[in-house]
């Protein structure tokens, strides 16, 4: 497939998600999908709250966003930076080393305890 198809389909894709999060609410909407983690444990799973969080981002509420998942705006940096990285340079590579692997999933795990044991 032609790169700019790509480029078509992934904005059009975007598109569609910004559009749906900004004027859905998931927090009163049935259609949303529930965490599969949550309703087999009672517990959070990192991920708990996204919807809503982006929801709020989309509607200019950044700290309401914050507040259901405090991991998700650094999470979507980190993203942001790794899509428009160049591919052979540094940025790319430091951000995808083991190193850098293995923090992200001691920041998950870490971030997985304390929202359960705090009751964030």
């Amino acid at each position: 497939m032609k790169t700019i198809y790509k480029i078509i389909l992934w904005i059009i894709g975007l598109s569609c998600f910004v559009l749906i999060y900004h004027f859905f609410d998931p927090t009163h909407s049935d259609l949303a999908p529930k965490c599969p983690f949550w309703l087999l444990t009672g517990y959070y799973c990192p991920g708990c709250g996204s919807q809503r969080a982006i929801h709020c981002f989309l509607n200019g509420s950044i700290w309401e966003g914050m507040q259901h998942n405090y991991l998700l705006l650094p999470s979507l940096v980190y993203v942001i930076l790794l899509t428009v990285a160049p591919r052979n340079g540094k940025l790319i590579k430091a951000l995808t080393s083991s190193t850098a692997c293995w923090i992200l999933f001691a920041v998950f795990m870490a971030w997985w305890l304390v929202r359960n044991l705090a009751g964030i």
